[in-house]
């Protein structure tokens, strides 16, 4: 066998091994039939045994090629790519595809003569675009009639141009099939072989696209009605075009080669019109024998041309995003927009959409005319596979990826609007979601069992299993494509709607039922596309307007908060479920205090409020080895970086008085900086190596853990009388006693704060430390706080977790280096207290207390220095006045009162049902194991003033 060893010669050899004797056979073979069938360099009535040979030769080579791919995609790829570098097989098809597109598609005539009949069969060429294939002249009526005119009139001839036809039929369809096959295996692969560019090049070249649309007009305006035999040859003529555009897989292939064939390709589909003619063609075949009572074709036939043109709109659609993404080839993908938005091309997909979404919901069908609503539907019916006794019709992917394509160019054309093309998009994701319901029923009714639910309607039309998370992906992101620019100023009221509906089923698209069983790729994106690119943010540093913009309304409305909230929840429950999946790339997305800022702003108070608490929960859950949570670390970034980055912000984004930002930031400091000290600690232990991601983790986490109690103390610890100035009247009732003893509870029992900055000043002076200028600042400022909020304990502190005033000490230069001369001489002041304030110093474990004398004293010569440094710091004065007291923001959402509950059950914090104590009443908890931890470990035995004596209700 002549052959041209392609690239991989070891592959090649193994893939030519896979391929049995009778293949090699037919590939031997193949070239001499088609020789014989081109004989004059003209197609002719082909003698039947070459016929029966040449079909025969085409199907074994078709057969073997498909269960090659069922074995092994890269082995059948590299069989075809075999089979490609043979030199004869590379002439032979091209040469016989060339012929196949010269004959005509003739309608014989029942009482004419064969002479008429091949007169007609001429006159068909006429209404193409022109062109020729392997030289011949294929635009013409004059080189087609000639094949299968046989002279005189009568019942021979009519035989010999219907024996004609049915050859024609057969030898075509089996060429057009084989070719299919070997670009579907070829164009399926990551890299594509050089021997499949070779080969679309050829054809294109050799006019392949406008022959097929000089054939497809042709028998798309012929007056009589098409034939079984004929409909069976322009089936092969679907196949011959869909492999074609096949080379357009996979999207993302960056191969040189195929980029400029790709352009070409694209280019010659928009020229040709190819897809128009073969879009009237279809939906001729389909609409025949409704109207004028002919015969109509077999919906095999139809049916498989049908999926042909819907997975042809398809990839064609997926070029062309992945040329837009690229975005350096404005040339190419305005020709591929112009291909995709023909209007008899989208007119054909548009109807096949409307039809299965009206037999789906019984909705409107926009103006779709009846009889092609029944007979698209019927030939669903027929396409539609029933896998195993589920009574459903599962639609191929291709018609509902094609609509959405087709949706997306709504604008482009009047018929189907905006409007409607928004519309049919939320149909289709609440079609795709209500799929997965389905599947996840029949799945659970077949582990348990059951027998299968009747559905009162019949069969319902889903989509695959397999398709449901991605197909609701792309739904609603075309859809938010669509609205984006109407949600504005004066949105219109339908969009508004449309705007919050698309949210519902966004957060119905991400539950577990949607979610299972979907690719790895699909679940990134929807991570990366959930809130990084479809909530819309103001412009950074911009004050936020008292109320949300439309568009960040709709999605507030529409649930996203508790979507987010559950996705959370699942992820820290399930690490290995789908949603994990999602949170990861929706995390290391990178998160910013603009985004949180809108939300926590904006968001209805408890279900921002139970955002909160979630993600409180959630590192609570990664400092928990029994509760590793993978995402852990990423949840830790997250909140470090809203609680930092909002003190970095401008004062006007969120701490001005009655924002309900600025309550929840308070309470996400309440429940999110006891846990991030918990980390912070472990770190400071480990001494993570400088420049690694241990290093700047530790960094991000000590920010908001300096800066978030220095605040805390100002405004509520003992301190706040001498710096910090009176803010405005408790909202909850509590008094500045209450207020002090909560910020003493949270600051020196969860945070553990004197730990906390006793750990930093040990290892901020070592040279593998993550501390630099603005980090050593707040260490010895919030030191400076703490000190003069907590003098006893700060005294009292175990050598562990004392402070050395030499480590203080040893922070001052660098503090006079920045002309930070004021927080120096406080930091001076404290080394100096902490030395000689109380028997013991150093922290060296004293009996000195924060009520007795020498305690008192030390403290009342600090309180000025601090008081003074403080007022001089404006970020602190202007941060810290607005804070409002911990019980007010903690009242936003009551949850459980076990400050180290890690329960995920349900879907919210919200919705949790609490149990309160049944002595006191006054706390109350999520479920049995949290009270009763509270009661031993928590302190609540000591403190229940019903149930000192007794066991936990």
């Amino acid at each position: 066998m002549r052959s041209r060893e392609p690239p991989g010669g070891g592959a090649s050899s193994k893939a030519s091994a896979a391929l049995d004797r009778v293949v090699r056979s037919a590939l031997r073979r193949l070239p001499t039939l088609v020789d014989r069938l081109l004989v004059d360099d003209r197609p002719r009535q082909p003698k039947e045994d070459d016929v029966e040979e040449l079909v025969g030769k085409l199907a074994s080579l078709r057969a073997s090629l498909k269960q090659l791919g069922l074995r092994s995609a890269k082995g059948a790829a590299a069989a075809a790519a075999t089979v490609l570098g043979d030199v004869a097989i590379h002439n032979a098809l091209p040469c016989l595809l060339a012929a196949v597109l010269r004959w005509p598609l003739p309608t014989p005539s029942t009482g004419g003569t064969g002479s008429a009949a091949g007169s007609e069969s001429g006159g068909s060429g006429t209404g193409g675009t022109g062109g020729s294939c392997a030289g011949g002249s294929g635009a013409g009526g004059s080189g087609s009639g000639k094949a299968v005119s046989t002279g005189d009139s009568g019942g021979s001839d009519e035989h010999r141009v219907s024996d004609g036809i049915r050859a024609y039929a057969r030898v075509a369809w089996g060429a057009c099939c084989v070719v299919d096959v070997l670009m579907q295996l070829l164009f399926e692969q990551p890299h594509v072989h050089p021997a499949a560019s070779d080969f679309v090049l050829k054809l294109l070249r050799m006019h392949t696209l406008q022959c097929l649309a000089r054939l497809f007009s042709a028998a798309a305006d012929s007056v009589g009605a098409l034939t079984v035999l004929q409909a069976r040859y322009a089936e092969g003529l679907f196949y011959a075009l869909g492999s074609l555009i096949r080379a357009f897989q996979p999207a993302s292939a960056k191969q040189l080669p195929l980029a400029s064939m790709r352009r070409e390709l694209a280019e010659v589909l928009h020229d040709s019109h190819v897809l128009e003619h073969a879009a009237r063609l279809l939906l001729r075949l389909m609409l025949q024998g409704a109207a004028t009572g002919a015969a109509p074709i077999g919906r095999d036939d139809t049916t498989q041309m049908s999926r042909v043109f819907l997975a042809s709109y398809r990839i064609i659609g997926s070029q062309y995003d992945s040329v837009e993404q690229e975005g350096q080839d404005a040339a190419a993908s305005a020709v591929l927009r112009g291909v995709l938005s023909g209007r008899c091309t989208r007119h054909v997909v548009l109807a096949h959409g409307v039809t299965a979404l009206c037999m789906a919901d019984g909705g409107p069908a926009y103006g779709l005319p009846e009889d092609v609503q029944q007979a698209i539907s019927a030939h669903l019916k027929t396409a539609s596979p029933t896998p195993g006794q589920l009574a459903v019709l599962q639609l191929n992917s291709s018609l509902p990826m094609a609509l959405i394509g087709a949706s997306a160019f709504a604008t482009l054309s009047s018929p189907v609007g905006m409007r409607a093309g928004v519309l049919l998009l939320l149909r289709l994701a609440r079609l795709v979601v209500s799929s997965g319901d389905l599947w996840e029923a029949h799945a659970q009714h077949q582990q348990a069992g059951l027998p299968l639910p009747a559905h009162a309607g019949g069969a319902r039309v889903v989509v695959g299993r397999k398709d449901v998370a991605g197909l609701a992906l792309l739904s609603l992101a075309c859809a938010f494509g669509l609205l984006r620019e109407r949600l504005g100023a004066d949105s219109p009221a339908w969009a508004v709607e449309a705007g919050v509906e698309r949210w519902r089923l966004t957060a119905a698209a991400l539950g577990r039922n949607a979610l299972h069983g979907a690719s790895p790729e699909v679940l990134r994106s929807w991570g990366v596309l959930l809130l990084h690119k479809w909530v819309p943010l103001l412009p950074a540093g911009e004050a936020l307007p008292l109320a949300p913009p439309p568009d960040l309304a709709a999605a507030l409305d529409g649930g996203v908060l508790p979507c987010l909230e559950r996705l959370l929840r699942r992820a820290g429950e399930e690490p290995d479920g789908p949603e994990s999946a999602v949170v990861g790339a929706l995390l290391r997305e990178g998160h910013t205090w603009q985004l949180w800022a809108h939300l926590l702003e904006y968001g209805e108070p408890r279900q921002a409020a139970a955002l909160v608490a979630t993600l409180g929960k959630l590192l609570r859950r990664a400092n928990r080895k029994a509760l590793r949570f993978e995402g852990g670390c990423l949840v830790g970034r997250l909140c470090a970086r809203v609680l930092g980055e909002a003190l970095a912000s401008p004062r006007e984004l969120w701490a001005t008085e009655g924002r309900q930002l600025a309550r929840l930031l308070v309470r996400a400091a309440c429940d999110w900086l006891p846990a991030l000290s918990v980390c912070a600690l472990q770190a400071m232990a480990d001494q993570p190596a400088p420049g690694t991601a241990g290093s700047e983790f530790l960094g991000l986490l000590l920010g908001p853990l300096f800066c978030w109690p220095l605040l805390l103390a100002c405004r509520w610890g003992r301190a706040d009388r001498a710096v910090a100035p009176a803010g405005p009247t408790d909202a909850a009732g509590s008094s500045a006693a209450d207020n002090t003893g909560d910020c003493r509870l949270l600051l020196l029992e969860e945070v553990r704060v004197v730990a906390l900055l006793g750990a930093a000043l040990r290892l901020a002076p070592l040279p593998r430390s993550p501390f630099n200028q603005s980090l050593r600042k707040y260490l010895a400022e919030s030191c400076c706080a703490v000190a003069a909020a907590f003098p006893g304990e700060v005294l009292r502190a175990p050598s562990s977790s004392a402070w050395p005033p030499e480590l203080l000490r040893a922070l001052l230069p660098e503090l006079w280096e920045q002309g930070l001369g004021a927080v120096a001489a406080c930091t001076e002041a404290l080394a100096a207290w902490l030395e000689g304030g109380c028997p013991g110093g150093s922290g060296s474990g004293g009996n000195s207390s924060s009520g007795d004398g020498s305690g008192e004293m030390a403290r009342e010569r600090l309180l000025p220095v601090v008081a003074k440094v403080l007022v001089g710091t404006s970020w602190v004065q202007a941060l810290a006045a607005p804070l409002v007291p911990l019980a007010e923001a903690r009242a936003l959402l009551r949850t459980c009162s076990y400050r180290g509950c890690t329960s995920l059950a349900g879907d919210s914090e919200a919705d949790a049902r609490m149990r309160w104590c049944r002595f006191c009443s006054v706390p109350c908890y999520c479920c049995g194991e949290c009270q009763l931890l509270h009661w031993r470990e928590g302190g609540h035995k000591e403190a229940c003033l019903g149930g000192a004596k007794a066991g936990p209700g």
